[in-house]
């Protein structure tokens, strides 16, 4: 796995994340990218304090990680970036590198279009959006390390 792994999970820090993702693969830095978070320092501190003590933390907004780049200082570690929606995940495209793994692994309302697996949930829009993606990136969807992920890619590719 790639060390930089961008995760879309609109629940961002939680059991599967800490579990799976974070203390299974010994996860260093832990970054969520998200305006409103980025603005609520008690809600960014609760998230903080349920990570391990040796796991760096941090939150940005959107323009704030675009501009500042935090990942690049962490290249030899494993760094797990925290998105809460595609949306916010294509604004910070220009962040996207080859060595990064693309995992969608908690988009929870039920009420969207397309099921890709029990637990992520599009729009007919935000699938589109994913397909766009996938001509560029492998998208992994699992919600832990070990799960057999479905894969969306575009074997196109050059």
């Amino acid at each position: 796995m790639k060390n930089i792994i961008y995760r879309v999970d609109d629940r961002f820090i939680h059991g599967q994340v800490l579990e799976g993702w974070v203390n299974y693969l010994k996860i260093s830095n832990v970054i969520i990218v998200n305006d409103l978070l980025a603005e609520d320092s008690v809600r960014a501190s609760i998230y903080a304090s349920t990570l391990p003590a040796n796991t760096k933390f941090s939150v940005y907004s959107i323009n704030d990680f675009c501009s500042k780049k935090p990942y690049t200082k962490y290249k030899k570690k494993y760094t797990l970036i925290l998105i809460g929606s595609i949306n916010d995940l294509l604004q910070i495209k220009d962040t996207f590198s080859e060595n990064i793994y693309f995992n969608v692994g908690c988009i929870s309302d039920s009420s969207q279009e397309v099921c890709i697996n029990d637990s992520v949930f599009l729009s007919l829009n935000d699938f589109q959006k994913l397909q766009n993606l996938s001509e560029l990136y492998d998208i992994y969807f699992h919600k832990v390390p070990w799960e057999k992920p479905v894969i969306f890619s575009n074997h196109n590719r050059e």
